[in-house]
């Protein structure tokens, strides 16, 4: 595993027996919960030092679950905020490539709130579009928790709703199959055409909870149910809606994940669509994506699921650049210290960064991923120096070849604007460390009536975006 931490936080005693769950109360939103705190990074000082290196990530899961929780009145646990994912969740508008992949936008400010010249760095990949005309087939197969947990604030019905997006935009050559789990794992569709719409959403409309929970048994069913039905033609992929609850067979992700790795090298790519909040485990599902060369969401509401499954289909789907890695390197004679904002449980070894055996992150068309540096020049450096530069390293999907883009960092002139993007970057960034109780945030005196400040800014200027944080900034404040 990329980094895991050992460090849990469980909001209660973790996986319970449904059979429980039914005859007692359902648990509160912060109860039975399982999060990894994957850890805050500190400044790095660049002569013991030079390289960062990391695995680039798309999933968004960790701002999904912390937006839930405030919605509901409740500040997420700092073990739930990876801040690269609530960075992520948010669009940037970073031209996409012309002639490759992926393009990398580099843009340079003064952090907002310090009072030492401490700079920040945005990196922005931006992957290439692929139109839901010009993807490949794809060979889908449904992995879907049917357990007694699924009937807690019907989630089962939240994921019967996302899954029909699926059987509702058909194209002729698309199939979907259907494998349900509880005690026992079972298959309830063979690959069916997606135009066959009738028959599909039959299946997923009887889909009813009930029993215990074995995870381990479900995605084994679902890879040898894609195996059987892979396509050399087709986009390969198995797509697991649960809430990551496990408790019959193997439960621990270590365990879990060890089994699944190889399928993602066979082609068969895993996307992991978390349910429910109170008796979830967020740290299962982050893993099992990671493992499996795909990546994690949260479903929170329709309008994430229709974001997901239909607005954003062919990036969820359609996968661009293989193993993508990011190394950035900085220049000791220019810049003092650095910190990557997020990304703790992503870190590559600075000598594995041109290994192409060394498994990294996966790209979907449209997609984009965005990186934060505080920086701290070194005495000296005026605007304009060069501090450094960021390669960002990748397989292509179209030509199966290695490929590197390397862009010069600067330092940036204090007296500049920001771009709307390193704006809205960095307050994102900075909210989300707030709320995790970052130190090098709370050192620069960051609070939430700044951020307020800050994002209503961006929302005067019409920033995209800008009115859903402000919104979540509102709230935090009222539960505070």
């Amino acid at each position: 595993l990329l980094g895991s931490s050992s460090a849990d936080y469980s909001a209660g005693t973790g996986a319970v027996e449904e059979a429980a769950v039914s005859d007692e109360r359902p648990p509160g939103l912060l109860e039975n919960n399982t999060f990894v705190d994957a850890g805050a990074s500190d400044f790095v000082d660049t002569r013991s030092d030079a390289l960062s290196t990391f695995a680039l990530d798309v999933d968004t899961g960790s701002y999904s679950v912390g937006r839930t929780l405030l919605q509901q009145g409740h500040l997420p646990p700092p073990a739930s905020i990876r801040p690269e994912e609530w960075v992520n969740a948010f669009e940037y508008g970073d031209p996409p490539p012309t002639e490759s992949d992926l393009a990398v936008q580099v843009d340079e400010g003064l952090a907002p709130t310090t009072s030492d010249g401490t700079q920040l760095i945005r990196v922005g990949v931006q992957a290439r579009e692929v139109t839901e005309q010009d993807r490949p087939p794809v060979a889908l197969t449904l992995v879907v928790d049917t357990s007694g947990s699924m009937d807690i604030r019907e989630r089962l019905g939240l994921v019967k709703s996302s899954l029909a997006l699926l059987a509702k935009h058909p194209r002729p050559d698309d199939t979907i199959a259907v494998v349900t789990y509880e005690d026992n794992a079972k298959p309830l569709l063979e690959p069916t055409p997606v135009s066959d719409t009738e028959t599909i959403l039959g299946a997923i409309d009887g889909l009813r909870p009930g029993g215990s929970t074995n995870l381990e048994a479900g995605l084994r069913l679902g890879y040898k149910k894609a195996r059987e039905a892979y396509r050399d033609d087709a986009i390969n992929a198995v797509v697991l809606a649960s809430d990551g609850v496990a408790n019959v067979g193997t439960t621990g992700p270590h365990a879990i994940t060890k089994r699944i790795a190889e399928a993602g090298a066979e082609g068969i790519h895993l996307v992991t669509v978390g349910y429910g909040m109170g008796n979830y485990n967020d740290h299962l599902m982050e893993q099992l994506a990671d493992q499996g060369d795909g990546f994690y969401s949260y479903v929170d509401t329709f309008a994430e699921a229709e974001r997901l499954f239909v607005t954003d289909l062919s990036g969820t789907l359609t996968t661009v650049a293989y193993d993508a890695k990011v190394q950035v390197e900085f220049d000791p004679a220019a810049v003092a210290s650095y910190r990557l904002i997020g990304y703790d449980n992503r870190a590559i070894a600075d000598e594995d960064f041109e290994s192409d055996d060394v498994d990294a992150g996966e790209i979907g068309a449209g997609h984009d991923v965005t990186a934060l540096y505080e920086v701290q020049p070194a005495e000296g450096a005026e605007p304009g120096t060069e501090v450094g530069a960021v390669t960002v390293r990748w397989q292509s999907e179209a030509t199966g070849q290695i490929e590197e883009q390397t862009v010069a960092l600067a330092v940036a002139d204090p007296s500049a604007e920001p771009t709307d993007q390193l704006a809205l970057a960095s307050t994102v960034a900075d909210f989300a460390q707030f709320l995790k109780g970052a130190e090098p945030v709370r050192e620069r005196g960051v609070t939430l009536d700044q951020l307020a400040h800050r994002a209503g800014a961006l929302q005067a200027q019409g920033v995209d975006g800008a009115v859903e944080l402000s919104r979540l900034i509102e709230l935090a404040q009222r539960v505070r």
